[in-house]
């Protein structure tokens, strides 16, 4: 910490800076890419656009986010990782696509919502952390990400527009391939777009042999390399039909989505996806009015996963054949947003949002202890939404701005009865569950005040507060089994314990505090630095509040509320170096992230917090080329969640070099992962859970005791290419 901290202190002061020199910052939001902000600009939101989303160098949609400063990823499946914002999970941050929440059915999270868009469909992404416009979403706490699809480009005239775009690439080190192909066709009035893609991989590899000669029991390690993280391979697919259609003030669209994964292993869980598919429908109306526009949505969305032991993981337990899950997830939504522009200042936003949300959670009889019954971990779970909000921007002066707005949401909840795979080891549990009162509805008021002032050129300051609520997920609610291996299932913090809920769960209630500087150059060009604390306090967080200790030393934990404190700051610094003849001009860019998270009931640190981090990027861009050195620094974790027993890791450098060549319609890239074949452990990985005898809890296969942190990948060398037509 100490090291890394004066590292950036010293970076900055010599290059006077904040990261992306175009780059802006608010205390609601993180960014990387448009010119630094000015009043109004601030609390509206700004974006990452498709122009400096370079897709070619990430992996999974999850990934963009890495842009951002204060968002990390956790490690789940490779093309399935889990946002973490400013140290608070996924569901609580409220992630839309195109304006669509979606929700994990999978009590594993291998369904996560960034998981569903295929990345080389992003076109912008818009990201909240904090303090959050009201009209960004509700029953979240740690703030919103919204991501969006390419709008329709229509004809200006009566000729057709055509557009297509291959794009293929290759990674060295998991062999991991792929394909997306993209193609358009636009009238004056109609637009129709198909998207496809598919990409594999086997296994990755570390930088070093990681596992002990007792790891995981005696039957995990045959044609399983000792640097190879096992389960870590996917098959997926994905396609997207669009339509729009101009009429009058109306435009018109409806956006069809199907996804496919046959497989997708999961290193820090003790099953795999065996079978994913997903359906997706949306309806779009957005009508321009002289007063302002009204945006009207409909969807459903649905979700089906299959669970089991991959290739890698013991298939047969005592001569029982695996271990078959299924999950179906529906959800539907309808949205009436309308943006009212009272005058040259002023403008009122205001919505409703409905969404009405289903889980079935059944695990099929395989025989043995798990028969004869079919287990019904959630039954018919119910989620419904429904909220309205109203929001006022306020130009009161060319130095201030202000951003208010308050929303009301009600969250009704329901599941029907649950029953075991049999009486001896469920009926208990299953009873009890089934004695309570099941139906709980939660009544949340989210306000959030906002302002901006900008006393000259060179500066900009924003001051805010939030109060926020989040009820409880279904699996936090209604997950009801203490039996050590049902428990187990129910993990998507890929720890290895097992969760069981609690149908009495209050909702969580944030308040944050937050400022932001943003000081910068007159013309907003050459240099910019960003800083940004923020404070959170949680009413009734909900964790892990107490625990049953089990043979295999994981433990089975209850979830219960409690509360917690998050506190940090986030730095930027950019600065254009200057231009060197013959060899183009040069960039330094830098990003600095510390936050501390702490349960004040049981003064435990909060699971998956990362530690301070600095990531430094010097780049070069001269004629069609642009390069780049990445360097990112971690420190150590050494505060780590007692009561899920997170491993501490060690602190690491990483090296990247990327190389883009862009020409007319050729795009072709090049890089280096890990140059120099670091071994680390990612703080965010979770236990490994790859291999061998996964979901035996009575101490014969993996236990705690052997258990090892998830490392992160070896070198890697990385290439593709993009052509457009």
């Amino acid at each position: 910490m100490k090291f890394i901290s004066f590292l950036f202190l010293i970076s900055s002061l010599f290059f006077s800076v904040a990261i992306m020199a175009d780059e802006g910052l608010s205390l609601r939001e993180i960014y990387v890419i448009t010119d630094v902000v000015t009043p109004g600009e601030i609390t509206s939101g700004e974006s990452i656009g498709s122009s400096r989303l370079n897709q070619q160098f990430k992996q999974d949609t999850s990934s963009l986010l890495e842009y951002f400063t204060g968002i990390d990823n956790a490690a789940n499946g490779s093309v399935s990782s889990i946002p973490y914002m400013q140290g608070l999970n996924d569901d609580r941050i409220r992630i839309s696509v195109d304006g669509v929440d979606l929700n994990s059915a999978c009590t594993s999270h291998t369904d996560t919502d960034l998981s569903f868009i295929d990345i080389n469909d992003v076109d912008f992404i818009k990201v909240f952390a904090g303090i959050t416009p009201v009209s960004m979403g509700g029953d979240s706490i740690a703030g919103s990400i919204k991501i969006k699809t390419k709008k329709p480009t229509f004809s200006q005239d009566d000729q057709l527009i055509y557009s297509t775009n291959i794009k293929s690439f290759y990674k060295s080190n998991n062999d991991e391939q792929g394909v997306h192909f993209k193609s358009s066709v636009a009238s004056g009035n109609a637009y129709f777009k198909y998207s496809g893609s598919y990409s594999q991989s086997n296994n990755y590899s570390s930088a070093n042999n990681f596992k002990e000669a007792n790891y995981g029991g005696t039957s995990d390690k045959g044609g399983i390399r000792d640097d190879e993280i096992a389960s870590s391979g996917y098959r997926m697919e994905n396609h997207q039909l669009s339509y729009g259609y101009q009429l009058d003030n109306h435009l018109l669209e409806i956006k069809f989505d199907y996804q496919s994964i046959p497989y997708q292993g999961f290193m820090n869980q003790r099953m795999d996806v065996v079978g994913q598919h997903t359906h997706k429908i949306q309806l779009n109306d957005t009508i321009s009015f002289a007063w302002g526009k009204l945006e009207l949505q409909a969807y459903h969305h649905q979700v089906e996963t299959k669970m089991n032991f991959g290739k890698n993981k013991n298939f047969n337990y005592s001569g029982t054949p695996g271990m078959s899950m299924t999950h179906h997830g529906f959800t539907t939504g309808f949205n009436a947003v309308s943006d009212i522009y009272l005058n040259d200042k002023s403008t009122l936003r205001s919505g409703l949002e409905t969404q009405f949300y289903e889980i079935d959670d059944s695990w099929d009889p395989t025989g043995g202890m798990m028969s004869p019954n079919v287990m019904k971990n959630i039954n018919d779970g119910k989620r419904d939404r429904y909220s309205i909000f109203t929001e006022l921007d306020h130009q009161w002066s060319k130095e201030w701005f202000t951003q208010s707005g308050i929303r009301l949401t009600q969250v009704e909840m329901d599941t029907n009865d649950v029953q075991g795979y049999n009486n001896m080891g469920y009926a208990a549990d299953a009873n009890s569950f089934n004695a309570l009162n099941h139906k709980k509805d939660d009544t949340h008021l989210d306000l959030s005040l906002s302002a901006a002032y900008s006393p000259n050129l060179n500066q900009t300051h924003e001051f805010g507060y939030s109060m926020k609520n989040r009820s409880p997920t279904l699996q936090e609610r209604y997950l009801w089994s203490n039996n050590a291996m049902a428990a187990s299932m129910a993990n998507w913090f890929g720890d290895g314990n097992g969760y069981v809920g609690d149908v009495n769960l209050d909702k969580e209630t944030a308040h944050t505090f937050a400022y932001a500087a943003v000081f910068h150059d007159a013309d907003k060009q050459l240099w910019n630095v960003h800083f940004k604390p923020y404070l959170t306090y949680i009413d009734d967080y909900i964790d892990a509040v107490s625990y049953t200790s089990r043979a295999d030393g994981f433990r089975t934990l209850t979830l219960g509320n409690q509360n917690a404190r998050l506190w940090g700051f986030d730095v930027k610094t950019s600065q254009y170096l200057g231009n060197i003849a013959k060899l183009g001009d040069f960039y330094f860019d830098s990003k600095l992230s510390h936050v501390k998270g702490v349960n004040t009931d049981s003064n435990d640190d909060l699971y998956h917090v990362m530690p301070t981090n600095l990531k430094l990027i010097f780049s070069q861009k001269i004629n069609h080329w642009n390069n780049g050195i990445y360097i990112q620094l971690v420190d150590s974790k050494k505060n780590v969640n007692d009561i899920r027993q997170e491993m501490k890791t060690s602190g690491y450098a990483l090296v990247d070099l990327k190389s883009t060549y862009q020409k007319e319609n050729l795009q072709l890239n090049l890089g280096i992962y890990n140059l120099f074949d670091r071994d680390y452990d990612h703080p965010l990985g979770g236990v490994y859970m790859g291999q061998g005898k996964t979901m035996n809890t009575t101490g014969m296969g993996l236990t705690y005791a052997n258990a090892v942190n998830v490392p992160g990948i070896g070198r890697s060398i990385f290439t593709s290419i993009e052509y457009s037509f």
